[in-house]
């Protein structure tokens, strides 16, 4: 269902735009009003789930009553509507508590990753400055060698 303006609210319920304008607050522009452009003007819309608390208090919790039916307050129909919307914010949790989850696997993937290669580097520095010092040393040794081997012709 698509958001409705307030003309066509008004419309619906049977009631005048000024009526509908009453019932929407502050808080209920921060939580279900939208401002969008139609046709090239700007045109405030009430949102589906602002529908629905309108619809209550116009067709269902309203005062006009009929003879022989007991009045009901739509307090039944205000609560089925938040446990609809904790529900759904009880999915969002469920689902970046999955992300968060899957994030922290991550990191620590990535941290031992990360350590794994550190350690790595510093074996083979280890075996760079082992074999560096056993090829001086080995260079001398076969220098001296060499050098007897030299002297033993003169």
């Amino acid at each position: 269902m698509m958001p409705k303006t307030i003309r066509e609210l008004a419309d619906e319920f049977g009631v005048s735009k000024q009526a509908i304008r009453k019932r929407l607050d502050a808080n209920f522009r921060a939580n279900y009003v939208q401002t969008v452009t139609r046709n090239g003007v700007q045109t405030l819309v009430v949102v589906n789930s602002g529908y629905l608390l309108l619809k209550q208090h116009f067709i269902g919790g309203n005062n006009r009553k009929p003879e022989g039916v007991p009045f009901t307050s739509n307090t039944g129909n205000t609560i089925k509507l938040l446990n609809q919307q904790l529900a759904i914010k009880d999915s969002q949790i469920k689902e970046k508590d999955e992300q968060l989850k899957s994030m922290q696997k991550l990191l620590d993937q990535s941290q031992q990753l990360q350590l794994m290669a550190e350690k790595k580097s510093e074996e083979l520095k280890v075996i760079a400055v082992k074999n560096s010092d056993s090829n001086s040393t080995g260079r001398s040794n076969a220098f001296e060698q060499l050098k007897n081997k030299w002297w033993h012709f003169w």
